[in-house]
């Protein structure tokens, strides 16, 4: 408040002023007081582009090249972006480059040339803020090996337009005579080569500088990544000899074409199998096996079978009564509940011990009808989901959920996908050419884990692996902030081991034939909007047919009864069919489960039958 104001509070009663009279007296700060307008208008005569020349005159036009901190200040920030990319990519592609970077390793990350080169991978793997930690740690030192950094700094400046700090390291690079000059690449970086370098990369808590990111050994063979592919040599054709013919039969790119990558069929599924023995040996000793016994009957040595112990009690697939004693455990149970609700439970179950182990959110998708769809997901305080501010249904080409999902379908199911979800840019990493989404694609190799590297959301880096269910197409996924994109490959690493138990409960409940590969299935068409129908009638598997025997034990006297005991089975020995009634709520009459009717069921397999029609009623 202004002094005459306190004087007139002072005297009396304070007067209303109007809006009117404040902006009277309202006035801008002239800031710029000493601007030569002259020379402005000048320099924009100068700028003007003159008509075209010819002759001599025309080879001394200039050429767009690099921006000059002596002239270029303060430098638009789309410029200034792209010159930044392409003096990272410049100092990764450098003869020596490689020796500065395990120099800077060696050293014991003193060595300022290898800062330079590190603080460009880093900008190039998206870690903007540890790339300019280095530039200004090589460029407070001053010497001209560092101007590289200094540069990088102005660049960086006038990209998140600071330009008050563009014009100090302007300044000093006119003081050490740094002119910008070679090769100006502009050239795409690939994401497989930005998540090499993540690989490469550890993150230091330091109690005053924060997080720091430091290199591991191995990072300077990555730079080969980032080297321009060579052209292939033209072979002047031969008259003698007749033209190359295509490089693949077209059958063969035909078959290629519908092919599909199933990443269940690795070393995951393997295991899955291995611990599906283990299950089984358990379930004949219902009074406990001890740890040898349990490996001679299994098959399996002692090395494997501590793993896979370790993991099934963990999953509560097993328990131990004792010391070196291992019995069934409660998840067998609830596996085997009507309704399909025991499967829900101890996938949530599963992917709630993943996200703690990972540090992460967790996501359990599939593919179907056409769609992705997220069927369960495990978050927190601590690990906040993704907000799913474009719909993962559209954003299949960004997410790691929606590309891991698409690397399991074949050539025409992809196209159809794209053809229907058209990819938009969500952020500055975004593929949204379908040509080069499809080459990615290929390029995931079986089972591998793919990522999204701030692709769907800026703040937000993702992962997923394959999981096939049943032959349709499915994914285990998780999501880091962009500040924790250090962990993501020990994260990863976790979220590969959880996906063992998930295939396990499907290899219990009969989604996956547990002695045979993975076939692939004809998904039927679904509304959208709706969840998928099962079928009404499945042959039932050994696996399943095995949980019948251990739920069902109890033989009823009437039918009419089996209401009163709850969830009952009727058994059809005339027809090889077996009919799963779920138990009512109260007040109300039972109902047939028909999604959980069986077929193919063996007469006698359930018990032997005692009544003449056939008829078999079994309860809990």
């Amino acid at each position: 408040m202004r002094r005459h104001e306190r004087q007139e509070l002072q005297d009396g009663d304070p007067v209303a002023r109007s809006l009117a009279e404040f902006l009277a007296r309202a006035g801008v700060r002239d800031r710029y007081r000493y601007y030569d307008l002259g020379a402005a208008e000048a320099r924009l005569l100068r700028a003007t582009p003159h008509p075209p020349a010819s002759g001599h005159c025309a080879r001394r036009r200039p050429v767009h090249g690099w921006s000059d901190p002596a002239r270029d200040c303060p430098l638009e920030a789309e410029r200034a972006r792209r010159d930044l990319k392409a003096v990272c990519l410049a100092s990764a592609c450098a003869p020596k480059a490689a020796a500065h970077l395990d120099s800077f390793l060696t050293e014991g990350h003193t060595d300022l040339s290898g800062a330079v080169v590190f603080g460009c991978l880093l900008h190039l793997a998206g870690l903007r803020e540890g790339a300019r930690f280095w530039w200004q740690f090589a460029a407070g030192s001053g010497s001209p090996r560092t101007s590289a950094a200094a540069y990088c700094l102005f660049l960086d400046h006038s990209r998140r337009g600071e330009h008050h700090d563009a014009r100090h390291w302007a300044r000093e690079l006119g003081r050490r005579g740094f002119r910008p000059g070679g090769r100006r690449d502009l050239r795409e970086v690939r994401l497989c080569t930005q998540a090499a370098v993540l690989r490469y990369v550890d993150q230091l808590e330091d109690p005053d500088l924060g997080p720091v990111p430091l290199p591991r050994p191995g990072l300077s063979g990555v730079l080969t990544a980032f080297l321009p592919q060579q052209p292939a040599a033209v072979v002047a054709p031969v008259a003698a000899r007749p033209a190359a013919g295509p490089l693949r039969h077209p059958a063969l790119t035909a078959a290629a074409r519908g092919s599909v990558v199933r990443g269940g069929t690795g070393e995951a599924l393997a295991e899955a199998r291995r611990a599906l023995g283990v299950v089984r040996v358990l379930e004949q000793h219902p009074l406990g096996v001890r740890a040898g016994q349990l490996a001679r009957e299994s098959g399996l040595a002692e090395a494997q079978l501590g793993p896979l112990l370790a993991m099934l009690c963990e999953e509560e697939y097993a328990y131990r009564p004792g010391a070196g004693v291992y019995g069934r455990g409660p998840a067998l149970d609830r596996l085997a509940a009507p309704g399909g609700h025991g499967l829900a439970g101890q996938l949530q179950r599963t992917l709630a011990l993943a996200r703690d182990s990972a540090g992460a959110a967790v996501y359990l998708s599939r593919y179907a009808g056409g769609e992705v769809h997220i069927t369960q997901m495990a978050a927190g305080p601590a690990t906040p989901p993704v907000r799913e501010w474009v719909d993962f249904r559209d954003a299949a080409h960004a997410s790691a959920v929606g590309k891991c999902l698409l690397t399991q379908l074949d050539h025409d199911r992809r196209a159809d996908h794209v053809a229907r979800h058209r990819p938009a840019r969500l952020t500055a990493q975004t593929i949204t050419d379908s040509r080069a989404l499809f080459t990615a694609l290929d390029a995931v190799a079986p089972g591998a884990p793919v990522f999204d590297l701030l692709e769907y959301s800026p703040g937000v880096v993702c992962s997923a692996v394959p999981i096939a269910t049943g032959g349709a197409a499915g994914s285990l996924a998780l999501s880091l902030p962009a500040a924790h994109a250090h962990r993501l490959r020990s994260a990863t690493e976790a979220l590969r081991r959880k996906a063992v138990p998930i295939l396990l409960a499907l290899l219990l409940t009969g989604a996956i034939p547990p002695d045979a590969p993975v076939a692939p299935a004809v998904e039927a068409d679904s509304a959208p909007g709706r969840p998928e129908a099962r079928p009404l009638r499945a042959p039932v598997t050994p696996e399943t047919l095995r949980h019948l025997r251990l739920l069902f034990r109890t033989p009823l006297a009437e039918a009419a009864t089996a209401a009163a005991h709850g969830p009952h089975l009727v058994s059809d020995t005339t027809t090889a069919a077996a009919y799963l009634f779920e138990a009512a709520p109260d007040g109300a009459t039972p109902r047939l489960s028909l999604p959980r009717t069986f077929t193919s069921v063996t007469p006698g397999s359930l018990t032997r039958p005692t009544d003449p029609t056939g008829l078999v009623v079994l309860g809990t």
